[in-house]
């Protein structure tokens, strides 16, 4: 394991060529998702997510083998309990069948949390590290996933939803935080904010930032909701997908 992909100590700047060139990198790959996806029927398309579904879901997988077979796994950082590695470990089950209730809350959840967090990365690793990949397969595969599925099956979130992913969301809250106490981690960044720039930054110190989250967060989902509106009008009528249910229920 001498190989620079086997190394965590290789570090990575936020805005540096690499980030530019990844970021560059998903904006292709999106865009060839949504090329083909016009292309695909219903059935073909729900097999094009579970593809995507089960790779985000062996990455993580294969990350935690890797890094622990590097004596480098640690439960305070390296559970897949953020929203992004859950939503990664879980996508298979997540994305299997399309379920409108449950892409509503994604929807808002990946748009918002995982979309910033492609723009102010809280990585340690560099390129060509497996850190680095892992980051940004489950990142922008999530967008990627989560976009498709938007377009694909016309799964289009409700301006209530906003209200209904604000609930799921502290509710994952309150249960992280017994976990952090027990593990002394910071898990979704309940106890302090990351090392590296983000925008939590601008929010004030503990435990200020995350009351700042909570007043803002009903705010940027309703930006993710503005290309739902601006976008209404492109879509057609919803569709009925294999289960037999309307998507627009």
């Amino acid at each position: 394991m001498d190989h620079p992909f086997f190394s965590f100590d290789i570090p990575f700047a936020s805005f540096s060529p690499s980030h530019w060139w990844t970021l560059g990198v998903f904006v292709l790959i999106l865009a060839l998702t949504i090329r083909v996806g016009q292309k695909l029927s219903p059935a073909q398309n729900l097999w094009l997510g579970r593809a995507i579904a089960i790779f985000l879901s062996i990455t993580v997988v294969v990350f935690s083998w890797i890094h622990s077979a590097n004596g480098l796994f640690n439960y305070k950082v390296d559970l897949p309990l953020s929203i992004c590695n859950l939503f990664a470990l879980l996508a298979p089950l997540l994305f299997w069948q399309p379920n409108f209730r449950r892409f509503e809350v994604i929807y808002f959840l990946v748009l918002c949390g995982t979309f910033q967090a492609m723009l102010t990365p809280d990585l340690y690793a560099g390129f060509p590290s497996y850190g680095f990949f892992k980051y940004w397969i489950v990142h922008g595969g999530l967008v990627v996933l989560v976009i498709h599925h938007l377009l694909a099956f016309q799964l289009i979130p409700q301006a209530n939803g906003m209200v209904r992913t604000f609930i799921w969301l502290n509710l994952y809250l309150l249960a992280l935080v017994p976990v952090n106490l027990i593990l002394g981690a910071n898990y979704f960044y309940m106890m302090e904010k990351p090392i590296n720039p983000s925008i939590l930054d601008y929010f004030g110190d503990w435990p200020f930032y995350i009351l700042v989250c909570e007043v803002l967060a009903m705010g940027f989902f309703a930006i993710a909701y503005v290309p739902i509106v601006l976008g209404k009008k492109y879509f057609a009528e919803a569709v009925t997908i294999t289960t037999g249910e309307p998507t627009d229920r």
